[in-house]
């Protein structure tokens, strides 16, 4: 369109293209749009551009660069977006440490999460069980955010990856019904057999075809709990 037709692109072009070269991870695309941003004074005029720069570079495996450009970014034009873009970069490179410290900070100037900020940052909690429940109830009580699935089964997964498998069942019961989904019982069900627990597979399992019957892998799982037991 730009370098064939000779027509100039907008703002609102860009936007409808970062999605496509995130999912590539096309970094070389990335850091020509960056360039394009640049000449055309994009970057500097329209905080979504930038934001979705920043979280380009970041899904491209290019955390260095996303983290100039949020550096680069005046303290008045910062928004929720950019935050959030950072901490999720940080926490899908495995900076879990760095999400938490920019989420702090995130909190010190007076920005409040929503519920995709929230949800990088409980994956930036695995392995730090007790932080991440703390984490949990100041995000209901303080935030008062509703939770939604992709929360519960975080948590249900950090939990079972733990070993603490009754704590997950009992927050798996705990899931309001409006939002209660199959796929938080099928979590739960993967880490028991990880953990070689027939009794609570065996329940997860009957609670999981109450809910759906004729996905074979959940008899998989229940079979290679007893396989696993019987193999010890």
């Amino acid at each position: 369109m730009v370098v064939e037709d000779c027509i100039e692109s907008t703002e609102v072009t860009l936007l409808a293209v970062f999605p496509a070269v995130s999912v590539l991870r096309a970094l070389k695309i990335c850091q020509s749009l960056h360039a394009y941003g640049e000449k055309r004074g994009f970057n500097a005029s329209d905080i979504r551009v930038t934001n979705s720069l920043l979280d380009s570079y970041a899904k491209c495996g290019c955390i260095e660069s996303a983290l100039r450009l949020y550096e680069e970014i005046s303290v008045e034009r910062k928004n929720l977006v950019s935050w959030t873009s950072m901490i999720s970069g940080f926490e899908k490179r495995g900076m879990g440490k760095q999400a938490v410290e920019y989420f702090s900070s995130m909190d010190q100037v007076g920005l409040r999460p929503n519920r995709v900020t929230l949800l990088s940052i409980f994956d930036a909690w695995r392995g730090l069980i007790d932080e991440g429940l703390n984490f949990f109830g100041k995000m209901v009580d303080e935030y008062e955010i509703a939770l939604d699935i992709k929360h519960y089964g975080c948590l249900i997964d950090m939990l079972g990856r733990a070993g603490r498998l009754e704590e997950a069942e009992n927050m798996a019961l705990e899931v309001p019904s409006n939002i209660v989904n199959v796929v938080i019982w099928r979590t739960l069900l993967g880490a028991c057999s990880f953990h070689g627990n027939v009794e609570m597979g065996e329940r997860v399992t009957k609670k999981i075809l109450e809910m759906e019957r004729g996905y074979g892998g959940d008899y998989v799982l229940m079979s290679n709990i007893f396989a696993g037991v019987e193999g010890a």
